[in-house]
């Protein structure tokens, strides 16, 4: 497991009780895949893990990134979002490598059922 950890460019320490800390190298905001025409797209957990005490994303010098600049983040992301109502029978497909994705809070019952494929 160390060693496909190593290979995404992540880092693990065991902790008592079975519990992992993952660290990853630091990475740019952005990437560009293969397969997307050199199209460069968001690829980073700044808004979701900054100021969480047990994973905070930090800049590369390990200061804290500004909330301004998370703030900002976050209105972008809300003002690129797209909702929907779900019905019955709705199935989605996302391409991970794509764009981004989320969800909003939803109420019982609700099934998931994941496919990662390649």
């Amino acid at each position: 497991m160390r060693d496909r950890a190593k290979a995404l460019g992540m880092d693990m320490e065991w902790l008592p009780g079975g519990a992992v800390n993952t660290i990853f190298v630091p990475r740019s905001l952005t990437q560009v895949f293969d397969g997307r025409k050199g199209r460069r797209m968001w690829f980073n957990t700044v808004v979701g893990m900054h100021g969480k005490e047990t994973s905070s994303a930090m800049l590369a010098d390990g200061t804290e990134i500004s909330e301004t600049f998370v703030k900002r983040c976050e209105q972008i992301i809300e003002e690129e979002s797209i909702q929907f109502k779900w019905e019955k029978g709705d199935v989605l497909f996302l391409d991970n490598m794509a764009l981004l994705h989320g969800r909003r809070p939803s109420l019982p019952p609700r099934k998931v059922l994941v496919a990662i494929c390649k």
